[in-house]
């Protein structure tokens, strides 16, 4: 019975367990802030990853930045793409590269969801306070580092 004990007390200081939980929460909240746009908080991530390379982003370097791997992003970037979010074409120098950026569809989007995503943005700062959302960005900056 001891053993166990010490077991759950190690747990509720795991690092992998806390971020899990933590994760879900701020998903389901940005989700919900986001409703009304019509995207999930992945959906607006990716979009404004993608937004933010004028000439288009490959399906790696959407990987890299989104720090997922190419077939979870492939499979998303599918998705935006049936909803007329994106535009996928294939470079011409490689068939099996591909050239991903937002439609215009994609961009009103993403203009629509934007005040949504700045007020749960806002209040989140508000409710941890600036300098301790600061830090955590910073921590968890440190923390994808680990390898």
């Amino acid at each position: 019975m001891e053993q166990q004990n010490d077991q759950n007390l190690s747990l509720s200081e795991c690092a992998c367990r806390n971020l899990r939980m933590t994760t879900r929460v701020i998903t389901q909240y940005y989700d919900e802030a986001l409703r009304a746009s019509g995207l999930k908080s992945p959906q607006f991530s990716l979009l404004n990853d993608i937004s933010s390379r004028k000439n288009g982003i490959s399906v790696n370097e959407l990987a890299d930045r989104a720090m997922m791997d190419q077939t979870t992003v492939t499979r998303n970037v599918e998705m935006l793409r049936k909803n007329g979010y994106v535009d996928v074409k294939t470079e011409d120098s490689d068939s099996r590269k591909k050239c991903i950026t937002v439609s215009e569809t994609g961009k009103n989007k993403l203009a629509l969801a934007m005040p949504h995503w700045q007020e749960a943005q806002a209040r989140l700062e508000q409710v941890v306070g600036k300098e301790q959302y600061l830090a955590l960005l910073k921590t968890l900056s440190v923390l994808r580092e680990i390898k």
